[in-house]
């Protein structure tokens, strides 16, 4: 392609990443979306891991809310951005836009982990007359963990999209959406490469130490033996 228009040289936007890295506007637009995508990513998460448990527990919410969760995946992106785009300031809208759209994906992994508990161990349970915190921790938290490190995975991958996605669309202030929204109108599209291979850069950084926690999660709550072999949960053990 010999159009820099087009698709710029991979040198020239490596080039223009190194010389936006210390711009301070570079910096205060990185750090402010980040802050915009964990707070979202809070949020959802928090809402979900409620509303999860609930429909988990009982089949009449599960039903109630099966159509409304079910719209909400349906529905376009932009559609959303649009319509919230009239009911809240411009800064709010990416957050609120993608807590919208990872929260059905994050109340129904946690949804399938409590639907997915054994049976078995929670009759096991009242014989030994388990406490509700014994239950909890022994029990559910170990067969939810699996799908809600999962769906938070994925939850994580779809915020960073949703909040440039919003960005770009509302202009808040000081945003990475903002940038590849001016670097697009004035036809700079080496800039547009850069800013968004920042954006996957911190996704993928992101990824990385999200990962990092969940095994140390993982490792508390399902330790593993000397031999490298995964300890028998709580209930595995009773069971034996």
């Amino acid at each position: 392609m010999a159009s820099p228009l087009v698709l710029p040289e991979p040198k020239n936007v490596f080039l223009r990443l190194i010389s936006l890295l210390p711009q301070k506007t570079f910096q205060t637009a990185v750090l402010s979306t980040l802050a915009r995508a964990v707070k979202a990513f809070a949020i959802s998460l928090c809402f979900s891991l409620v509303l999860g448990i609930l429909i988990g527990a009982d089949e009449n919410l599960a039903a109630f809310f099966r159509f409304p969760l079910s719209v909400i995946k349906a529905t376009p992106v932009v559609s959303i951005i649009l319509v919230a785009m009239f009911w809240f300031k411009s800064s709010a809208v990416p957050v609120f836009v993608s807590v919208l759209m990872t929260l059905p994906v994050l109340t129904e992994t946690v949804a399938a982990g409590i639907k997915s508990t054994d049976k078995k161990l929670l009759a096991m349970s009242e014989v030994y007359c388990f406490s509700f915190w014994q239950k909890l921790r022994f029990i559910y938290v170990p067969s939810v963990l699996p799908y809600f490190f999962s769906g938070m995975l994925s939850a994580l991958g779809l915020t960073w999209k949703v909040v440039v996605a919003g960005e770009i669309l509302s202009l808040p202030k000081n945003s990475v959406g903002m940038a590849l929204q001016t670097a697009k109108v004035h036809l700079e599209t080496a800039d547009v490469f850069a800013w968004t291979v920042t954006v996957v850069a911190l996704s993928y950084g992101l990824e990385l130490v999200f990962n990092w926690y969940i095994r140390k999660i993982r490792s508390r709550f399902q330790p593993e033996s000397a031999d490298g072999a995964q300890a028998p949960q709580a209930g595995g053990a009773a069971n034996g």
